[in-house]
């Protein structure tokens, strides 16, 4: 069929054996055989979106980069809220703070262990967004260029803010130093 390609989980050996690493290891490779103009145009997007979108104005912008903003903020909430964080919903209103903006926001109460999966939740959108440019892209026959930018916008915002840095951080030098010292001291 036009416009499909096959798909298959499974390694030699463990043929009907699905493991979120095959499944993972399929997303990707169905993303790098993409045609090339798809590469271009979600390349285009992200060039756009890192270089020359931010100097058209906060709003415009923050609108450009709407999708994924939700994403990374649903993300922070979901992963908080099956922790058991008690997150407050996502914010996805800008808010000029300081010399800085704030896309949106996800206020919660963390501990020492729940800390750096919060923090770093946005990481999955990176899969998500690969996904999406694989399997929701690819086959589209309109809008194109519409789930270029939604796909893009998605990897872009997979990446952690440097205020999700500046909280995980302290956690991550933490569990750092534990498993230096259990390891320093034959515990695993």
């Amino acid at each position: 069929m036009p416009g499909s390609r096959p798909y298959s989980v499974g390694q030699s050996g463990q043929e009907g054996k699905v493991t979120l690493a095959t499944v993972l290891l399929g997303v990707g490779k169905q993303f790098i055989a993409l045609p090339g103009r798809d590469h271009f145009l979600i390349g285009s997007f992200l060039a756009f979106d890192l270089i020359a979108a931010p100097r058209f104005g906060m709003w415009a912008y923050s609108l450009f980069v709407l999708p994924g903003v939700l994403g990374h903020e649903i993300y922070h909430w979901l992963v908080a809220l099956m922790l058991r964080a008690r997150p407050s919903f996502p914010n996805i209103i800008p808010k000029h703070d300081g010399n800085t903006w704030r896309l949106g926001a996800v206020q919660f109460v963390p501990n020492l262990l729940t800390l750096i999966p919060i923090a770093l939740a946005p990481f999955m959108l990176l899969p998500l967004g690969i996904w999406y440019a694989a399997f929701v892209m690819y086959p589209a026959t309109g809008g194109w260029w519409f789930h270029g930018w939604i796909a893009s916008t998605f990897l872009v915002a997979s990446l952690p803010s440097r205020q999700d840095w500046k909280v995980a951080m302290p956690a991550i030098v933490c569990a750092l130093a534990l498993s230096y010292l259990a390891h320093r001291y034959g515990l695993f």
